[in-house]
């Protein structure tokens, strides 16, 4: 019988029925490119007034869709030209590193930088705040390049909470597998444009825009994120959720490590106490959560308060709703840290020694795992001491300008934001997983406001009013009633949500400068000067400086507030005239004087 014999092609028959489809790819991502097909949102963006970047608010596109309603850093400024007298720190996470449910001046990146600043005032101390809700190591991972691009000093992570429901975790809705290599491909194909159409055409093909559930409420992010909502504890998921975990924290370390930037992690913290598991079917030889959950309140009411923290531990780690991360993270930060010499904070330590019988619950929690003010406040200073502890940045640590107990009592944090807190915190709580799915969102459309801080709480997150605009009318209705200083704790609260506008330290400081408080406008002013060199602050510190005799200080922002512009002020003239003569410097007093129009002169040091 006779064979058929095979043709054969030369090789490069071959090489050219490969490089074909390729060179379509290639020419297909450049078009694509040159038309700037759905580009990527970075993670940092200019702002208008120019200098300063912030983290884009529409970063989170990256992870979720606009009908997803997606989460947003917050706006946090930093220079766009890192000067060299400044350090810069980053921090990574979730909705806890970013604050929620407080306001800018309860992000514990803020307390941390005005902890720093004030320990080493020779130094500038930038803390920002790259967190948000929702995320998770992958998409810390995802940020390195960019972070890295604005030469950090140091990166301090608290992430962990997220994993397996935050952005492509295991149990999540956006989840596309539990292998961390191959979402982690993924998010590198996401940067080509080509697979950015590919991808968004299929969303548009299957996505599922519905938001409500029964009675037409809105569905929380939380409730969105879920998909796998019994994750048994040592399972199949829940393994995976470890490896991840693991596996993304290394890479994380590692790459800052390899490119000379400090690392500190923290441990995880959540509400033991009073936070019943929220999925409580027993895994395979254990018992259920809410036996193990039942039996800690027992043997704390025994006080047996070792073994009751413990049982209310394993209760948390069987729980089938996975939104408090296990004890086993936490292992996992101690042992991967170790490995990598990086510090870690004891938050957990931090926060059993603060609880009642060394268990956390609603004295620090809001609900499952986000500090109150008081937890916030321990939780920056937790990051503030590991840093002295560990004599990171600057070496020696000199005494701090005061103790935590003395920084809290100053700290401006009001009633007003307690409220605002609390109603965001009922909001999520009138929602699964802490009511039925049937009852979810009932009780938020028939809340009535108890106060006109709760009526003024509404109008801000109904979008009514802006959040600027609410301190300010607080303000003018408590220096109305002769509450100075409540109008000035308003104030001063607004300027830590806004540190780099400088029309807030000119309100703050002439509220301050009229009612006598002198020291508040004098620090006020002089911290105004580091955002913007402005002739008015320095004439304000000129006068401040007159009445407390201290002549060489007033002398010298009189003199560079002339040289600013205001060259014909006559007021700006005389003060620094008297300024002279009161230094003992009469020359100087009447050469200044005599820059006075005719009609304005009168004799040196007549008026105060």
């Amino acid at each position: 019988m006779q064979t058929v014999k095979q043709k054969k092609y030369p090789a490069i028959f071959y090489v050219i029925a490969l490089a074909i489809p390729a060179l379509f790819f290639i020419i297909f991502e450049a078009a694509l490119r040159f038309y700037d097909y759905d580009p990527v949102p970075p993670l940092f963006i200019p702002i208008e007034q120019g200098g300063y970047l912030t983290p884009n608010p529409e970063v989170a596109l990256r992870y979720f869709d606009k009908s997803d309603e997606p989460p947003a850093p917050r706006d946090d400024l930093f220079l766009e030209h890192k000067p060299d007298d400044t350090l810069r720190i980053f921090l990574l996470g979730g909705s806890t590193a970013v604050g929620w449910p407080y306001a800018e001046n309860m992000m514990p990146s803020r307390l941390l930088s005005r902890k720093l600043n004030q320990t080493f005032p020779e130094h500038d101390f930038e803390v920002v705040n790259i967190a948000f809700s929702a995320i998770n190591t992958y998409s810390l991972l995802d940020f390195v390049d960019e972070v890295l691009a604005q030469s950090p000093d140091m990166v301090l992570i608290y992430s962990g909470h997220n994993e397996f429901y935050g952005a492509w975790g295991v149990g999540s809705t956006k989840s596309i597998a539990h292998y961390p290599w191959l979402v982690r491909s993924y998010l590198v194909l996401q940067h080509s444009k080509a697979f950015r159409l590919l991808s968004n055409t299929i969303n548009a093909l299957s996505s599922d825009h519905d938001r409500t559930v029964a009675g037409g409420s809105s569905v929380t992010l939380m409730q969105r994120m879920v998909d796998n909502a019994d994750i048994p504890y040592g399972g199949e998921v829940y393994q995976a959720g470890l490896t991840q975990y693991e596996s993304n924290l290394r890479r994380l370390i590692d790459r800052f490590q390899s490119a000379e930037v400090e690392v500190v992690i923290s441990e995880l913290v959540s509400n033991l106490r009073d936070q019943a598991p929220f999925v409580s079917n027993p895994s395979s030889g254990e018992d259920s959560a809410a036996e193990v959950y039942a039996s800690a309140q027992q043997l704390e009411q025994q006080g047996r308060y070792a073994e009751a923290r413990d049982q209310y531990r394993r209760a948390k780690d069987l729980d089938g709703l996975r939104f408090r991360a296990p004890q086993q993270f936490n292992a996992l930060i101690q042992q991967v840290a170790a490995e990598y010499q990086v510090p870690v904070v004891p938050m957990q330590d931090y926060f059993e020694q603060a609880s009642p019988n060394g268990i956390v619950g609603s004295n620090l929690m809001l609900e499952h795992l986000h500090p109150n003010v008081e937890g916030y406040f321990l939780f920056s200073e937790a990051f503030y001491d590991t840093l002295q502890q560990h004599s990171l940045l600057l070496g020696e640590w000199p005494a701090p300008v005061m103790d935590h107990q003395a920084f809290r009592e100053v700290w401006p944090v009001t009633e007003y934001d307690r409220v605002m807190a609390n109603l965001r915190i009922e909001y999520l709580k009138d929602h699964w997983p802490f009511q039925s799915w049937e009852q979810s969102g009932n009780s938020i459309v028939n809340y009535e406001p108890e106060s006109d801080l709760a009526e003024l709480a509404i109008q801000v997150v109904s979008g009514m009013i802006y959040p600027l605009d609410a301190r300010l009318v607080l303000a003018e209705d408590y220096e109305s009633q002769g509450d100075i200083n409540n109008a000035l704790t308003e104030l001063q609260a607004l300027l830590e949500m806004y540190p780099h506008n400088i029309d807030i330290y000119r309100q703050v400081a002439w509220l301050a400068l009229k009612h006598e408080h002198l020291l508040i406008a004098q620090a006020i002013l002089l911290r105004s000067l580091k955002i913007e060199e402005v002739a008015g602050a320095h004439k304000w510190l000129g006068q401040i400086y007159l009445r407390q005799a201290a002549y060489v200080e007033a002398i010298s922002h009189f003199e560079q507030a002339l040289a600013l512009d205001l060259i014909d002020d006559p007021q700006l003239i005389s003060l620094l005239s008297q300024a002279y003569v009161r230094a003992g410097q009469p020359d100087k007093a009447q050469a200044v004087y005599e820059m006075l129009p005719k009609e304005s002169q009168v004799p040196a040091g007549a008026a105060d």
